[in-house]
């Protein structure tokens, strides 16, 4: 039993080694560009340009993935790379050298989820693991970073953030030995397996989640920021982001059963409707405890949506395409999370919580593109989908 779940345990670790300085970057890593002298909209132009160079980006490090003979040393260079960019941001000086390092530094990190995400499906697949209770220690070990980085900030100020940064991703290079070796593909990659990803039904649907996610644009780039200026301390504002990841983490582990018998698009339109009800209280500017069941909130807006999309892909792509249909989500995710953060980046300034009224709008949109993509989604051909599930 237990040599049979032994490639779960160790994508388990890997997760939970690699996350951890996600928990530090996404919400003092504006910190830090604040501290180097940006402005609000040269931090949002920071935020947003990666999400647009990951349609470049991405599909390059999926397709390498993909075509590797060994996934884990394409994970390995991505992380090692990164690290030398956090290294070189700690010497850049003047808002051109800060925002270029800054911006670099950001665009190979985002890639590090999906490919992982594409790791843990091919094995959910072929049954060496269950998704969800892989991934939840990933979101474990974000909240550990989002404690940790914020007792830092606030006892020893950005500096030891800084250095936390560095160590969270010279660990991550480290563990990805831990990555259990792919199963082999049933058949080499070929232009049928790619048929799928280039069904319009199949990109409407990533189309539709991209744009849901992007009404998380303002609390992920502003969100410190703006509890900031509210009077939430630092390390209340770690607290913060833990809770959310806290719901996410229990949503993880229990949506094998929960809701099995639910359909992916439908798991994604919940995800949308419990999205546009967060960011419209968000706006309020709530007190403490308020806030605080706020967050539980992000087990819907996010973690709903992303385990139906997971699971969406994982019925309709092909495991020789696996990245490949990753890489094509982080483009998608990229324009909509790019101009949400730009979009935030203009309003904050000015609006402050009331931005994410602004936000709520993205939801909405994205599930009217769910709502219309739903009859083609359901003509997509299921491709190693556990007996009785459908894709819509």
């Amino acid at each position: 039993m237990i040599g049979r779940f032994a490639p779960a345990y160790l994508m388990g670790a890997f997760y939970a080694i690699a996350f951890f300085v996600n928990g530090v970057m996404t919400p003092f890593f504006p910190v830090l560009l604040e501290v180097k002298g940006l402005s609000g909209q040269q931090i949002a132009f920071v935020l947003a340009t990666p999400q647009v160079m990951r349609m470049f980006t991405m599909p390059v490090v999926s397709g390498l993935s993909d075509r590797a003979g060994d996934r884990r040393q394409v994970m390995a260079g991505l992380i090692g790379l990164t690290l030398g960019l956090a290294l070189l941001f700690g010497i850049a000086h003047g808002d051109t050298a800060v925002m270029a390092v800054g911006a670099l530094l950001l665009v190979l990190s985002y890639c590090v989820g999906p490919l992982a995400d594409a790791f843990a499906m091919i094995m959910d697949r072929h049954g060496l693991g269950e998704y969800g209770k892989m991934r939840l220690w990933g979101s474990a070990s974000f909240i550990l970073g989002n404690v940790v980085g914020g007792y830092a900030m606030q006892h020893s100020g950005p500096t030891a953030v800084y250095v936390l940064v560095l160590f969270g991703f010279s660990i991550a290079m480290l563990s990805t030995a831990a990555i259990p070796p792919a199963p082999p593909a049933a058949s080499p990659a070929s232009a049928v397996a790619l048929t799928v990803l280039r069904k319009p039904a199949f990109l409407a649907v990533l189309l539709g989640h991209a744009v849901n996610q992007a009404g998380h644009a303002a609390l992920y780039s502003f969100g410190t920021i703006i509890w900031r200026a509210n009077g939430f301390s630092d390390f209340t504002i770690g607290i913060f982001w833990a809770i959310g990841v806290i719901a996410e983490i229990i949503l993880f582990a229990l949506a094998g059963r929960m809701f099995r018998a639910v359909s992916p698009l439908k798991l994604m339109a919940a995800g949308a409707v419990i999205g546009c009800l967060r960011w419209l209280l968000f706006s309020l500017d709530l007190p403490l405890l308020p806030t605080l069941l706020l967050q539980v909130m992000h087990a819907g807006s996010f973690a709903l949506a992303h385990i139906g999309l997971m699971r969406f892909l994982r019925e309709v792509v092909p495991t020789e395409r696996a990245a490949s249909a990753q890489g094509t989500f982080v483009i998608f995710n990229g324009l909509a999370m790019a101009l949400g953060t730009a979009l935030a980046g203009r309003l904050v300034p000015t609006l402050g919580s009331d931005t994410y009224v602004v936000m709520s709008i993205f939801p909405i949109l994205g599930l009217i593109i769910l709502t219309a993509a739903g009859g083609g989604a359901r003509r997509l051909p299921a491709h190693d989908a556990p007996s009785g599930v459908t894709a819509a």
